[in-house]
């Protein structure tokens, strides 16, 4: 049998899993490409599912300028995974400070 405390705490607090999907995309498709891919897919089953979503991924914006603290090659592989996780519905990209001809061919290619 649940706590006091535990059921006040249930009846307190919303269960944000109940939210419904399109809510919770557009909440998630606010976050940067990078918050998607390091964080918010970690969440829990739910929000992975929705940021493996092709949708979330249409447009990718990824700046070194915004994220200088990571190395290029990690920014290059971050944005492959980013392109890989559009299956071919991507619409536009921005990508400054690290793109490479490779980068750009494999953009191209996928």
């Amino acid at each position: 049998m649940a706590s006091t405390s535990a059921v006040s705490a249930m009846k307190k607090y919303p269960n944000w899993l109940l939210m419904p999907n399109e809510l919770m995309e557009n909440i998630l498709g606010r976050l940067s490409c990078l918050e998607k891919l390091r964080s918010a897919g970690q969440v829990c089953r739910k929000w992975r599912g929705i940021c493996k979503d092709p949708t979330m991924w249409k447009f990718i914006n990824i700046n070194k300028l915004q994220y200088g603290c990571d190395t290029k090659h990690k920014l290059e592989m971050l944005t492959k995974h980013a392109i890989n996780l559009s299956c071919g519905e991507l619409v536009d990209i921005n990508i400054g400070g690290f793109c490479t001809d490779d980068l750009l061919h494999y953009i191209v290619q996928r």
